[in-house]
């Protein structure tokens, strides 16, 4: 099957799937994904799907699995120590340490800093993403530069720049991103453009 990838690394697997491919993936580990800054590490399959926005193992054939539809996938990989993560990246989960949260449970199970690398799948990019002045407001001022006014009170929000400025203020030097804007491109879902749509596409990340 035909997948998207960004970073090479030996011993993990790790796919952004577009709409169609997704829908013949089957032994994946999903999340009931809330928005939220809640990760799970795991050691085995689960019974039910846990209610948090970020998975972490060192367990190998374990397929964790982002489901997005605009919300940015972020898959992170330790290669040297064995410990991968899938982070559901939506803006409100990204502004609220969802990022940080995933790669601090990473260290707490032994993986470097400086080891890790990430990918960035499929989101809404820059000119898709309009925001209003309540989204802006609760944001620093120092991060206001990720919001370029379009006037009436909407702004472009530049989604790809702040998932990638957390990344690096966490500490992540090595990121590579995918970069398809999910509103533009039909081949992937996305709420923004169809929310009546309830499927979505997939992200993928194993240790082989």
């Amino acid at each position: 099957m035909e997948r998207v990838k960004c970073l090479e690394s030996e011993g993990v697997f790790h796919a952004f799937y577009n709409a169609e491919e997704s829908q013949h993936l089957e032994n994946l580990i999903l999340m009931n994904q809330v928005h939220s800054a809640d990760v799970l590490f795991i050691e085995k399959r689960l019974s039910e799907y846990p209610k948090v926005d970020a998975l972490v193992t060192n367990v190998s054939g374990l397929k964790l699995a982002v489901k997005t539809a605009d919300c940015a996938p972020v898959l992170l990989f330790d290669s040297k120590n064995k410990i991968i993560a899938a982070i559901h990246a939506g803006w409100k989960g990204a502004f609220q340490g969802v990022i940080e949260n995933c790669i601090l449970k990473m260290l707490e199970k032994g993986a470097e800093i400086s080891s890790i690398k990430a990918a960035v799948g499929p989101h809404i990019q820059k000119e898709s993403f309009e925001a209003d002045d309540k989204m802006k407001a609760l944001f620093p001022v120092t991060e206001y530069i990720f919001f370029e006014e379009k006037g009436n009170g909407l702004y472009s929000f530049d989604f790809h720049a702040y998932v990638l400025y957390r990344l690096k203020r966490a500490g992540i030097k090595k990121v590579e991103s995918v970069l398809i804007d999910t509103y533009q491109n039909e081949d992937y879902f996305s709420y923004r453009r169809d929310s009546k749509n309830p499927l979505r596409q997939f992200s993928v990340i194993s240790l082989e």
